[in-house]
C-alpha cells in the first residue's frame, strides 16, 4: 500500500497526464478540421482568382451583411499603414503569405498607406505546405508590420513564395487564431485570396476577391488616386 502522500502525488500525476492527453487530442481534432477547410480553400483558390484578377474590368464587389462587421473587425490581423489621427480609410485583407496576388495588392496599396490608409492583413495558410508556418510567424511577431514588410520585399515571384522563414512548430494559440481566420473566411462565403473588405457607398461594407484594377482603388478606398510606378503593376491599370 502507498502512503497517503504518495497516493496524492500519484493522483496528481495521473490527472496531469489525463489533461495533457486531452490537450493533445483536442489539438489533433483542430488540425483535422483545419485540413478539411484548407482542402476546400485550395480547390477554390486554384480555379477562381487568377481569372478574376485578370478580368478586363477587374473583380466586382458584393455587399456584406451588417452581422459580419464585428467579426472581420475582430479577426487576428497584422495592422499596417496609417495610425491614430492620420487614418483616413481602413481596409481588411484576407491573405496567404505565399499568394502572388496578395503580394501585388500589398505593392499597390503602399502609396495609399502613405496617404492615410490603414490595412488589417488577416493571415491564413493554405496555398503551400509552409504557408501556415509563415502565417503563424506573422501573428506571433512582436512587430508584425515589420515582418510583413520583410515577407513582401523579399517575396520570390519566380517561386511564388513569401520572403520569411515559417515557424517550425505552430503554438496552440497561433493555430487557434489561424483556424478562426479560416473559419471566418469560409463563413463569409469567400473563395480565395486576396479578398479585400472596404467601406463602400452609404457606409456599407463590401468585399472584392482578386487583385482590383488600379483604377478601382481610389473609389474603394475613398482616397485620391496615388501614383503607382511599379512596372509589374502597370498591366493592372
Amino acid at each position: 500500500m502507498f502512503a497517503p502522500a504518495t497516493r496524492h502525488a500519484l493522483a496528481l500525476t495521473y490527472l496531469a497526464s489525463r489533461s495533457s492527453t486531452r490537450q493533445v487530442a483536442r489539438a489533433a481534432r483542430q488540425r483535422k478540421s483545419m485540413k478539411t477547410l484548407i482542402r476546400t480553400l485550395i480547390a477554390a483558390a486554384a480555379v477562381s482568382l487568377t481569372a478574376s484578377a485578370m478580368a478586363a474590368d477587374g473583380p466586382q464587389p458584393s455587399w456584406l451583411p451588417a452581422s459580419a462587421i464585428s467579426r472581420f473587425q475582430g479577426a487576428s490581423a497584422i495592422v499596417e499603414g496609417a495610425s491614430g489621427a492620420n487614418v483616413k480609410s481602413t481596409l481588411y485583407v484576407f491573405m496567404d503569405p505565399n499568394c502572388i496576388y496578395c503580394h501585388l495588392v500589398w505593392k499597390a496599396l503602399q502609396p495609399y498607406e502613405a496617404a492615410g490608409l490603414q490595412v488589417h492583413w488577416i493571415p491564413m495558410g493554405f496555398l503551400k505546405p509552409d504557408s501556415a508556418g509563415k502565417a503563424a510567424a506573422l501573428l506571433e511577431s512582436k512587430d508584425g508590420a515589420a515582418l510583413l514588410r520583410q515577407l513582401e520585399t523579399h517575396y520570390s515571384e519566380k517561386d511564388e513564395s513569401g520572403g520569411i522563414a515559417p515557424l517550425a512548430n505552430i503554438s496552440f494559440d497561433d493555430q487557434n487564431r489561424l483556424n478562426a481566420n479560416v473559419q471566418l473566411f469560409q463563413d463569409l462565403g469567400f473563395d480565395g485570396t486576396p479578398t479585400l473588405i472596404y467601406r463602400g457607398s452609404g457606409g456599407r461594407w463590401a468585399d472584392i476577391s482578386g487583385l482590383p484594377k488600379l483604377s478601382q482603388l481610389p473609389g474603394m478606398l475613398n482616397l485620391p488616386a496615388q501614383p503607382i510606378t511599379d512596372p509589374e503593376l502597370q498591366k493592372y491599370r
